[in-house]
């Protein structure tokens, strides 16, 4: 079989090349989806059936879909904390200002700590400061929790 007629086959999955010259089709890792009967909790909290409706497909889209109610807090701590980072002088995305140097926090992932640190670029979802002591005031704005959950990489804690 050529390649092409592998990518005619399989689609544009991602693949790797082994040692031998076989190409394994590696899994693609995308948000979590309940099949149809599973539950699934949303930011409210809220333990619900997939009843594979127009619903919950568009939970799924707004990333409102958690496999644990766990994964689900840790999104209203991370909502709460956007939240705070705003109500504490925080700007949205680029506010008008194509250049500039801005604050943006952001985590210590290794440590779980959130440190601000002075930075040129910013993109549309980034929220960002014009001084550092307004960057630290809304790190101090946090709970525990808040700060955990702007730390978490996905991993297991």
């Amino acid at each position: 079989m050529t390649l092409k007629e592998f990518f005619e086959q399989n689609g544009n999955k991602p693949i790797e090349i082994q040692e031998d010259g076989t190409i394994k089709v590696l899994e693609e890792k995308g948000p979590w989806k309940p099949e149809k009967g599973d539950y699934y909790y949303t930011v409210d909290l809220l333990a619900t059936s997939w009843d594979a409706d127009r619903t919950d497909y568009c939970r799924l889209e707004l990333g409102n879909v958690f496999q644990t109610r766990e994964e689900a807090e840790r999104m209203v701590h991370r909502l709460k904390a956007r939240k705070k980072f705003l109500d504490a002088g925080g700007h949205e995305g680029m506010d008008g200002l194509v250049f500039g140097d801005r604050y943006h926090v952001y985590p210590q992932r290794g440590d779980k700590i959130l440190m601000s640190a002075k930075e040129r670029n910013v993109t549309a979802f980034d929220i960002w400061f014009e001084t550092k002591a307004d960057a630290q005031k809304a790190i101090d704005s946090l709970t525990d929790d808040e700060k955990a959950a702007l730390c978490w990489t996905g991993e297991e804690e």
